[in-house]
């Protein structure tokens, strides 16, 4: 009987001490998880690391201390050994957890120390006079603005103020040419830039790029959303899905860039010059063009709702199955544009310049024409034209209408 009595005194012990132990390893897994998470200064391939490491720890020691309770309630039940045993085994085992801890902290206080240094280090090292140094250097600075949170906006400020201070604009850069190569380690920071984490961007701060000389970069998918590049010369730049939205683009000179189903959503471009630009699919929703040069400028299937281009030269751009909902064309150049099949219901375009454009298939619904030029312009097959629209405007007997409209007596 008493034996029987400590064999269930031994499963019920076990039993109770294995669920202990789960809570224990469940609780632990947590804390380890949440403490490498928030630690700084460590990559995520040194954080994966560490963590295997304190799960190795861990699962060891819950295993022991499982064969340390099975080892003594079986002694205990052969031979009576008092709990004294345990409690000395238990007591060497947390201890050997404690050192863990300690090492923990200590390896966290260490690379506290390490990434100044690291930081210090690469400053110093972007002055070099060796491309190739300056080059490391700007990779160096990105792994620390991608394991330090805190240094992370400080880091985008720098390569920043680096830009600005070796690529300053020209003023002759209207003649630069397209075969003219940027600077590698230009190129390298603002590839570093384009491709930050944007998540950890302070509230309200931007990137300030203002008048720089990037002609030439490839910024394919780069990160620029809210920065200033006011007076930049951004010719033959790669923009190709970029995200520029509310981007400030004033003044700027951007002749032969590529901007594919690039996001310019509210982006400012007053007075830019976009002259044969293309903008194929790209996001214009909203954005500011007044008085900018699109002179044969590529916006073919392009989003240009709401936006702004009154007093913009679109001479002979292509603008086919794009958009144009609402956008504000008053006192505008579109002579010789190609508006085919694009949408341009509640557009203004009073004012506009709208000789020989090509409207064919378009949807002109409550479009306001009031005072547009419409002499040799070609509207047959547009959509929802109303009389009243073309009587407001100015034309004659060289202006194509769709077969249910006529000339309006007061067109010469």
């Amino acid at each position: 009987m008493k034996t029987y009595d400590m064999s269930l005194m031994k499963t019920n012990g076990l039993t109770t001490f294995l669920v202990f132990l789960s809570i224990i390893f469940i609780f632990t897994l947590a804390l380890i998880f949440s403490f490498f998470e928030n630690i700084a200064g460590f990559s995520n391939q040194e954080k994966i690391e560490y963590i295997n490491q304190a799960l190795t720890t861990v699962a060891i020691i819950i295993g022991g201390l499982a064969l340390i309770v099975n080892a003594y309630y079986t002694y205990r039940l052969s031979f009576g050994v008092n709990q004294s045993v345990l409690t000395k085994l238990l007591y060497r085992t947390l201890a050997w957890d404690n050192n863990i801890v300690t090492d923990i902290k200590n390896t966290q206080e260490t690379l506290e120390e390490i990434v100044p240094e690291r930081f210090s280090k690469a400053i110093e090292q972007l002055g070099n006079e060796k491309i190739e140094t300056r080059f490391a250097a700007i990779y160096a600075l990105e792994r620390i603005a991608r394991d330090s949170h805190k240094d992370h906006w400080t880091i985008m400020e720098i390569l920043a103020a680096f830009i600005r201070e070796n690529a300053p604009v020209n003023q002759k850069y209207e003649e630069s040419q397209h075969s003219s190569k940027l600077p590698t380690d230009i190129q390298t920071a603002l590839t570093v830039i384009g491709r930050r984490d944007s998540h950890k961007d302070p509230v309200n701060q931007k990137l300030d790029l203002r008048n720089t000389d990037l002609s030439n970069a490839d910024l394919t998918e780069a990160n620029l959303s809210k920065a200033i590049l006011v007076g930049a010369n951004l010719q033959w730049v790669n923009f190709t899905r970029a995200n520029l939205s509310e981007a400030d683009l004033s003044i700027t000179y951007l002749c032969g860039s590529i901007f594919y189903e690039a996001n310019l959503q509210k982006a400012i471009l007053p007075e830019a010059n976009l002259q044969g630009v293309v903008l194929r699919k790209a996001n214009l929703s909203k954005a500011v063009l007044y008085d900018a040069n699109l002179e044969g400028a590529i916006l073919c299937d392009a989003k240009l709702e709401g936006a702004i281009l009154c007093g913009a030269n679109l001479e002979g751009a292509v603008l086919c199955d794009a958009n144009l909902e609402g956008v504000n064309f008053e006192d505008s150049n579109l002579q010789d544009a190609n508006l085919i099949g694009s949408n341009l219901q509640n557009a203004k375009l009073a004012g506009a310049n709208l000789e020989a454009v090509l409207l064919s298939t378009a949807n002109l619904q409550d479009a306001n024409f009031q005072q547009a030029n419409l002499s040799r312009a070609n509207l047959s097959g547009c959509e929802n034209l109303e009389l009243q629209q073309i009587e407001q405007a100015l034309g004659d007997r060289t202006t194509m209408l769709p077969e249910n409209l006529k000339i309006p007596k007061h067109w010469k």
